[in-house]
Parts: structure tokens; C-alpha cells; sequence
């Protein structure tokens, strides 16, 4: 069973990945909706969400597609486009929500959540908050929603817009079995990007979306789905694989490299205003995994100097001289691209195999602006070099 789910979810993951590598508008209703799945899970983000928020016009933002694009990432846009958002929401009050045609957003999963998302930042006021709460609730005291999903995902923006206000909803339970795959994987997303009250659910809709990729193909259509597909495939990944502390120490150096990532990012966004601790530089990545390897290992000896090659001696960064392996952190630059790397751990690979103490080398290549166009070449070209030495390059990002 487990190298079936790992088969089944390195396809899935491979199709989701070259959906988040072609062209995107940055942001559009699925890339936001994304944006936040990958966040809630400290998942690094692809790369064109890294690239500056398109600029909205007033005009644009009188339609709910694009109050809902810009609800998924208000908390990154500057102060005049926070306001053209709260002027779109003072213009939205006054239209009728439940017309007869039923063409409005509270019916749209997407945009009901990204304009519930917006709500919830700081500078809109609290009177907007309440109006949209009353309004979805209204939609539910007059039976609107009447499809499971469309019910699912209202009175979760209930909840994430008023718990008090969602009480007076009754929860029915959601029979995922019942539900198109398409709509599985929605309802999939959306606890994914805005968390669940009931986390038996969410294992339960894990199992469920699992088998049913399983046993069905799945064309990934959009940027919500490739995160969805993404993030649940890790999830099931790691369930299947050996457990962390029952691997090969060399695998999880590999883990605690691959995890690096997530822990800069963690640091970049601290409680109560405090000062983001920034990496800026190869130093502060050696000083950040030092850290992290003194909490694993009892002895690690860093600058161990290594044996003359060709003339000159150098310092390893860190050594573990029980396990009998150097570990290396790089973080490339500017001039300090794929080539350059691979060039210094070949080198590294070389000068290291005249230790007689040391069996394996394994290289963080800290890569934020994923200046490695191809990292799995990478990784093979610097394993593939090695003579006595093992060589293991962990480049991360890994680049979605």
C-alpha cells in the first residue's frame, strides 16, 4: 500500500506542480485562494507569488471577483489598496446579495471565502465584519444555500467571520463520499486555507480524497486545486513513510535540510510585533542550522579544519564526528548560481575524502530565490561526483 501512495501522489504532485510553474496572474481568484493554503501549511510558495501584487483600480474592485482576489492577500497589499478594498465592501453593502438569478458571490465558494478572508485584517472596520455575517446567515434562515458544498464553505466563512453568529447554525454532516471529485477536493482546500473545527474531519476528508485519487484520475484544472493536491500529497506522504526517528541518521539530516525552509520562514513572522529574525546571507543560514543540529546531536564541532588539498587547508562548516559526517550550508546569490554550486560541493566532495574520520558529506543549498532552475540535477550531478565519500546536496526550496 504505501508504494502505491507514493506512486499515485509523485504523479499527482508532478502534474500540480507544472500547473504552479506556467504563467499566473499574480493574484487572481485560485493563485490568493492558493497563496493561503501554502502559507497555512509553511509550505514555500511558488515563485511567481513572490513577485509583487498587481495594482487594482477602484473600478476593478466594485466586482466581488475582485474583492475575493484581494481578500486572499490583503495582509500583503500597502495602505491604498487596503482602502480601495474597503471602499469595494462599503459599494457591495448596498447591492441586493440574493437576487433571483442567484449570480452573486455568497454562491461562489472561491469568492465568499477570499471576501471573508479580507474581513478579517485588521484596518477593515468591524461594522463590514457583522453586515457580511448577517447576511450569510439570513441566506441560511431563508434556506439559499442548497447544495452540501455551497453550505460547507457558507458556514465555514461564518465561522471564520463570527463563531457567535455560526451557533445559530445548525452543522450537518457532509457526505464526501456523495460529493464530485471536484467538489472533494474544494471542500479539501478550504480546510486547508481556513483551518476546521473538527480535525476527525479532516483526517476522515484526507482518507477520502486519498482513495479517491486512488482510484480515479484527476486532471488538475487551476492553482486552488495544485495547492490542494500538493499539500494533501505531503500530508499522505509522510503518514506512509517510516517514522522520523526510526530513519538512517543521514536521512534525517536530509529531512532537517529539506525543512529548513519552513523554519527561516516561521522566524520571519513573529508574535506581537517583535523583529523578524532575516536571513540575509550565507552566515546567517551556518549560524540557523548550527542551531538546529545542536538539537539532535550531542556533539557538533564547527570550522573543523580539513587536510591540505592542492596546497591550501579549509574549514569545514560543521562536523559530526560520531556519525562521521561533515555538513555544509550555502545559500546562492548573485554570482552563486546552479553551476558555481555544483562546482564548490564537487570540489568540497574532494578536499573532504582525504578525512579519514569522515564518511558522507551533506550540503544545505539554501536557494530562496530559486536561482537552481533545475535542483533535481543538482542533487544528482553532486551525488554522482562522489569517489570515496557519500555526497547527499539538499537544495531547498525545492522549487514548485
Amino acid at each position: 500500500m504505501s508504494s502505491l501512495v507514493l506512486s499515485a501522489t509523485a504523479s499527482l504532485m508532478e502534474a500540480a506542480h507544472a500547473v504552479l510553474n506556467a504563467p499566473h496572474p499574480w493574484p487572481n481568484s485560485t493563485t490568493g485562494f492558493a497563496y493561503r493554503i501554502f502559507k497555512r501549511a509553511g509550505i514555500p510558495l511558488p515563485r511567481f507569488m513572490l513577485e509583487p501584487l498587481r495594482q487594482p483600480s477602484s473600478l476593478l474592485l466594485r466586482r466581488t471577483p475582485e474583492l475575493a482576489t484581494f481578500g486572499y492577500v490583503l495582509r500583503l497589499a500597502d495602505a491604498a489598496t487596503v482602502q480601495l478594498w474597503i471602499d469595494g465592501i462599503e459599494h457591495l453593502r448596498g447591492r441586493e446579495i440574493y437576487p433571483a438569478d442567484r449570480q452573486s458571490f455568497v454562491f461562489n465558494p472561491v469568492e465568499i471565502l477570499g471576501i471573508s478572508a479580507g474581513l478579517m485584517v485588521d484596518e477593515v472596520p468591524i461594522e463590514h465584519r457583522k453586515w457580511f455575517a448577517e447576511t450569510v446567515l439570513r441566506g441560511f434562515e431563508k434556506d439559499q444555500f442548497r447544495t452540501p458544498l455551497s453550505r460547507f464553505v457558507a458556514q465555514r466563512s461564518l465561522e471564520i467571520a463570527s463563531a457567535s453568529s455560526a451557533d445559530h447554525v445548525v452543522r450537518e454532516p457532509l457526505d464526501l463520499d456523495a460529493l464530485s471529485t471536484a467538489d472533494l477536493v474544494l471542500v479539501a482546500a478550504t480546510c486547508l486555507g481556513f483551518g476546521t473545527l473538527d480535525n476527525n474531519f479532516l483526517d476522515a476528508l484526507e482518507l477520502s480524497l486519498l482513495d479517491r485519487i486512488l482510484k480515479q484520475p484527476f486532471i488538475v484544472g487551476d492553482a486552488v486545486e495544485a495547492a490542494t493536491c500538493v499539500v494533501a500529497s505531503q500530508r499522505a506522504i509522510a503518514r506512509v513513510r517510516p517514522s522520523f526517528d526510526n530513519s538512517s541518521v543521514e536521512e534525517r539530516l536530509v529531512a532537517l535540510c529539506r525543512r529548513f525552509p519552513l523554519f527561516v520562514e516561521r522566524l520571519s513572522g513573529r508574535q506581537r510585533n517583535r523583529q523578524p529574525i532575516v536571513v540575509q546571507d550565507e552566515y546567517d543560514v551556518q549560524d540557523l542550522l548550527h542551531a538546529i543540529l545542536k538539537l539532535h546531536f550531542d556533539d557538533v564541532r564547527p570550522e573543523e579544519i580539513t587536510p591540505s588539498y592542492a596546497g591550501n587547508s579549509s574549514r569545514v562548516d560543521f562536523f559530526l564526528p560520531h556519525e562521521r559526517i561533515i555538513v555544509e550550508a550555502k545559500m546562492t546569490r548573485e554570482k552563486l548560481g546552479q553551476r558555481e554550486v555544483a562546482n564548490e560541493l564537487i570540489m568540497d566532495a574532494t578536499r573532504y575524502s582525504k578525512m579519514e574520520r569522515v564518511d558522507t558529506l551533506i550540503c544545505l543549498v539554501y536557494d530562496p530565490q530559486r536561482r537552481c532552475l533545475n535542483p533535481i540535477s543538482l542533487e544528482n550531478d553532486v551525488a554522482a561526483s562522489s569517489t570515496r565519500l557519500k555526497v547527499r546536496a539538499v537544495v531547498c526550496p525545492h522549487g514548485l
